[in-house]
């Protein structure tokens, strides 16, 4: 399996659009008639196949994430390929930590800094969808490119690990949904949803969850990006209140 989109949007954000060595935007403008020419190239630090420069040390599943991935111009990144005793899968790790740690400091200034705010065009959710089914959050997932979490305080033990054990499994769904291109791929992870959902059910624990349109902004990007955050909680039965799209509790009646 390829690159993700979710794990080269990362790549790319986390470089700043620029090449790791050289440091020079891996885009140039577009022109009236033409688009923006892309030469940048997400280069592997531990190589895919066995043959490549820096092969292998490294399991399977973690070949195209994020973090064996360095964003290179197209110069660069044959440099890397034809001199592996010089660009070490050590050294190379250095240079993309390095560089990654200028980017975010860069962003740190006024006028740079990275934001994640509302994307004006959707309207943002006010109210948990209740979720009783893997299929559904499943597509949830599929969409989104960040994840954030709420659960109760004060559960028992075996509660609490339950829900932490369904958090981390909706962190590591997210991470590797884009991957799972097959029909029995996509049906397996809705199926193990559905476990985890229905072992929460029968604890009278409820799942929420909506995806909130956002955009990242600021830093070297030319324009806003859509991040897609998906927000899941899971609570007690007992706290839980049915309301409409508005939050309007359907017991409520308006006075005449």
């Amino acid at each position: 399996m390829g690159v993700s989109d979710r794990t080269r949007k990362i790549l790319w954000v986390q470089a700043g659009g620029l090449c790791a060595i050289c440091k020079e935007q891996v885009i140039t403008p577009g022109t009236a008639s033409d688009d923006p020419s892309v030469f940048g190239e997400e280069a592997h630090i531990v190589a895919r196949s066995d043959g490549g420069p820096r092969a292998g040390g490294l399991a399977e599943e973690l070949i195209n994430h994020h973090s064996n991935l360095i964003l290179l111009c197209s110069k660069d990144h044959k440099r890397v390929d034809d001199q592996p005793n010089q660009f070490t899968v050590e050294r190379l790790r250095l240079i993309k930590s390095e560089h990654e740690t200028w980017v975010r400091s860069l962003a740190e200034t006024d006028n740079g800094r990275l934001r994640l705010v509302p994307d004006p065009l959707f309207p943002q959710p006010k109210v948990l969808k209740l979720i009783t089914r893997g299929n559904p959050l499943w597509n949830m997932i599929k969409e989104s490119v960040t994840f954030e979490y709420g659960m109760p305080d004060g559960l028992p033990d075996d509660d609490e690990d339950l829900i932490v054990e369904f958090m981390d499994l909706l962190r590591d769904y997210l991470d590797i949904a884009g991957d799972l291109v097959s029909v029995r791929e996509n049906r397996d992870a809705e199926k193990t949803l559905q476990q985890y959902i229905s072992r929460l059910a029968e604890r009278e624990f409820l799942v929420g969850a909506f995806v909130r349109r956002m955009l990242l902004t600021g830093g070297s990007a030319e324009g806003p990006t859509p991040w897609p955050m998906l927000r899941v909680e899971v609570q007690p039965v007992t706290l839980a209140e049915v309301v409409d799209k508005d939050g309007t509790p359907h017991n409520h009646q308006t006075e005449s």
